[in-house]
């Protein structure tokens, strides 16, 4: 694009900027306090949405990318509160992106917590969530927000737990811990920390490591006595001594096992506040008295049978799929085939519900161990190949989360390279256009040199004309002089001496004495005198060198003369002595010259005058130059738009002159051209 046209779009976005900004300030006070209603707890909540998404809308219509990103992190927040995650993903998906383009770290963070909290609590898309998480970690520990960070990795820890990775989850909950101690002990950062220690006991136990679970579990014991809030404490610290006592059972030590479970099922209240746990706890109970050949079969199974009822009234199918469980070998065990098989089944079906693979296998060695003949091989065989997939599942997934760690990386290190990549094609674009803008800079002072050069060359070439029109005029006087002076000579020499010989001769025929003769010869002598006399005075006025000394004024006698007797005009001169020619400039003399040529051939073309007064005059060395007519006159606004009136001022403004025409119609017209000597 031509260079002229982008100043020129500058010049216009530039010129419409304080509209555009009126307006921008409008919306972007109208998108302030749409947030704040939409944030407004005493409203409903479909009202608050009706707010966000208004201010969602207004901010899209600014185009102003920061504005977008926070009406949608609102709008996103609302769609939370209400439970409508499809809306919650896809705008964070969107924030992402805006955040990204914005390089805002903590914008990025935010969208890609958001994100990974879907896909684990809602979606449970473990994958999914664990490569959002990553990526918000990596920017929380660069920002040094420490609470983020241990949250994120504690988050991490949990997916890994569930997926078996027990290294990788290991690592990142003593990473958080490490984090989420140096807090304030707030209830928030104890339940972040309980959950950590929860993790690595749930771990440890998994790994057979049952000393280090128990110390685990009884840290996570020690925060649960911590918390402000005594419901949550409560909770906590039942689960913790649960998890203790499952250890104790793991370990085959069921007598602490079942002391610890005994406590914690007379709690006050318990059955009626948390009937769940209640029955998680009975069963329990039931299953470590079974394990410790307690020969109590009829309370076992009464103990058993409740807590699945509980749990099946309750709809709490986790705790209802390990009573079954559970019973089942009980059941069996104690030949009870047939209660056994219905046990097993349900909870095999239950697992299969739940997707929970380890109870699968059990459901499915259970149910092998009771059908007789082909249908418990049937069972066994898919036990077999289901613990052949889990165990390639475990194989695979621990090095799955460090793969995700790994690629995460090397998208950062990509973008890093493509954030390179930009920079280098933004600083190689500015140096594009800033050679772009010196070469239209050299050009356009070129393109000025050379007019200026012409302008020189031409003022040059009209000083030369005008020396050569002096020369000229110089040459044409001489001519005048000479013509003048022969003239003289031919007069004087000529004329007078035959003049001279005829009065000596009519002196002579004086000496008649007549009366007549004497009379007519006086006539004649003094006739012939006063031919002698005028003669010499001609002689004389022809032989003086008037012109001697001829300049400016001689030439604009000779423009006069030459022009009104062309044109037929009758005119009248007027100089001032004060001007001395010699001192202005020859640019000025010409464009003076021209001027007048101009004004005279206007006058002729279009005035219809008989008569114009031409005056010359210095006053406060300013020269005044004054054409009057007595012609028809004009419309002077109309007159401005000819192109003799704008040749006339365009000279006048080249010599730094002013120009003032005063005309009336049917009574003529007056120019005055100001004209400073300076």
């Amino acid at each position: 694009m031509n260079c002229r046209y982008l100043f020129l779009l500058f010049f216009i976005t530039a010129f419409n900027l304080p509209g555009q900004n009126k307006n921008l300030k409008a919306k972007l006070d109208s998108i302030e306090v749409l947030r704040k209603l939409s944030k407004d707890n005493s409203l409903e909540m479909k009202l608050r949405l009706d707010y966000a998404k208004r201010a969602s809308q207004l901010s899209n219509d600014t185009n102003i990318d920061s504005t977008i990103l926070r009406s949608n992190r609102d709008l996103s927040f609302i769609y939370l509160n209400m439970e409508k995650y499809d809306f919650v993903k896809t705008i964070n998906h969107k924030n992402l992106k805006l955040a990204n383009k914005l390089k805002d770290s903590s914008a990025i963070a935010i969208a890609n917590y958001n994100l990974g909290a879907i896909y684990h609590q809602i979606e449970l898309n473990n994958d999914s969530a664990y490569f959002y998480y990553t990526n918000a970690v990596k920017i929380y520990n660069k920002l040094k927000d420490i609470k983020l960070e241990g949250e994120l990795l504690a988050n991490m820890a949990d997916i890994q737990e569930t997926e078996k990775d027990y290294i990788g989850a290991e690592v990142n909950a003593i990473r958080a811990i490490s984090l989420i101690e140096t807090l304030p002990k707030n209830d928030y950062n104890l339940d972040t920390l309980w959950t950590l220690y929860n993790i690595l006991g749930v771990i440890s136990g998994r790994l057979q490591q049952y000393d280090n679970a128990i110390q685990y579990h009884e840290e996570a014991l020690s925060v649960s006595n911590k918390f402000s809030n005594n419901n949550i404490a409560f909770n906590y610290y039942i689960s913790s001594n649960n998890n203790i006592a499952f250890i104790y059972e793991e370990k085959g030590e069921y007598l602490k096992a079942l002391t610890i479970y005994g406590d914690l099922i007379q709690k006050e209240n318990l059955y009626q506040n948390d009937p769940s746990l209640y029955a998680l706890l009975l069963r329990n109970i039931a299953h470590a008295k079974f394990l410790s050949n307690d020969n109590n079969y009829k309370e076992i199974e009464e103990q058993f049978k409740e807590a699945y009822k509980i749990s099946d009234s309750i709809k709490d199918d986790i705790v209802k799929m390990k009573t079954a469980n559970h019973f089942s070998e009980f059941l069996l065990f104690r030949n009870e085939k047939d209660s056994a098989q219905f046990y097993a089944q349900m909870a095999y079906k239950i697992s299969k519900e739940l997707k929970a693979n380890d109870f699968v296998s059990k459901s499915l060695m259970l149910l092998s161990k009771i059908k007789d003949g082909e249908e418990g091989k049937k069972y066994l065989f898919e036990h077999i190949k289901l613990n052949d997939s889990l165990l390639n599942n475990e194989r695979n997934v621990r090095n799955k989360f460090a793969r995700i760690e790994f690629e995460t990386e090397k998208i950062e290190a990509e973008n890093v390279q493509i954030s390179k990549e930009r920079l280098i094609f933004l600083f190689s674009s500015i140096g594009l256009l800033i050679t772009l803008l010196l070469l239209y800079i050299i050009i356009n002072q070129r393109t000025k040199n050379r007019k200026l050069e012409f302008a020189q060359q031409q003022q040059e070439a009209n000083e030369e004309i005008y020396n050569l029109m002096l020369a000229q005029q110089d040459k044409i006087d001489e001519g005048r002089t000479k013509e003048k002076k022969r003239i003289s000579e031919e007069l004087h020499d000529g004329i007078l001496g035959r003049l001279f010989g005829t009065r000596l001769s009519l002196d002579s025929l004086n000496l008649l004495q007549t009366q007549d003769a004497i009379k007519n010869r006086g006539q004649y002598i003094k006739e012939l005198k006063t031919i002698e006399e005028e003669i010499r005075k001609i002689s004389h006025d022809l032989s003086s060198d008037f012109v001697v000394g001829s300049g400016f004024m001689d030439i604009v006698k000779t423009l006069i003369e030459t022009q009104t007797q062309a044109y037929q005009l009758s005119y009248s001169l007027k100089e001032d002595d004060e001007i001395h020619w010699d001192d202005v400039s020859n640019k000025t003399k010409i464009h003076i010259y021209r001027i007048l040529q101009e004004t005279m051939q206007n006058i002729y073309k279009h005035a219809n005058a008989n008569h114009i007064k031409i005056s010359f005059q210095l006053k406060n060395n300013v020269i005044l130059l004054s054409v009057e007519d007595d012609g028809s006159g004009f419309n002077v606004t109309k007159a401005k738009k000819g192109i003799g009136i704008k040749n006339i001022n365009s000279r006048v403004k080249e010599i730094g002159g002013k120009l003032e025409i005063d005309s009336k119609i049917d009574a003529g017209t007056k120019i005055i051209i100001t004209i400073p000597l300076s």
